[in-house]
């Protein structure tokens, strides 16, 4: 269906996205950080991007700005489990600075693959996904 690349400093999770992704049919690439990342996005052009925010080297909302500005189409979902100290959380931000969309970690399989529906178009009219698949 559609290129996908997923970026989590733990590997565990970016295995447990993939897999995820890949039972409904998607490509999928992985990056351990936002350094990497990027440089996949340079090479791979992926319809979407699935990133953490917090990360070493290069951090999520600093990803999605470079990701904005040099790939301004591609669709990008932030996820996170943490919460500032002030309670703001740092999905608030992602999504003020681009990102498409957030998850909050842990999420179920379910809600991961109704956001990349939507951000892909899946389901739309004449799409096998439709209201009548």
């Amino acid at each position: 269906m559609a290129l996908i690349l997923v970026i989590d400093d733990v590997a565990m999770m970016r295995d447990l996205v993939r897999r995820m992704l890949e039972r409904d049919q998607h490509s999928v690439v992985e990056a351990e950080d936002g350094e990497v990342g990027i440089a996949v996005v340079e090479m791979q052009d992926p319809a979407l991007v699935i990133t953490d925010l917090i990360m070493p080297k290069k951090e999520g909302i600093e990803t999605i700005q470079q990701i904005r500005r040099s790939h301004p189409n591609t669709k990008i979902i932030a996820m996170s489990g943490h919460v500032g100290a002030d309670g703001v959380s740092y999905l608030d931000a992602a999504r003020k600075l681009g990102a498409d969309a957030i998850l909050v970690k842990p999420f179920l399989r379910a809600a991961l693959l109704a956001v990349v529906d939507r951000l892909l178009n899946v389901g739309c009219v004449g799409h096998p996904r439709s209201a009548t698949g």
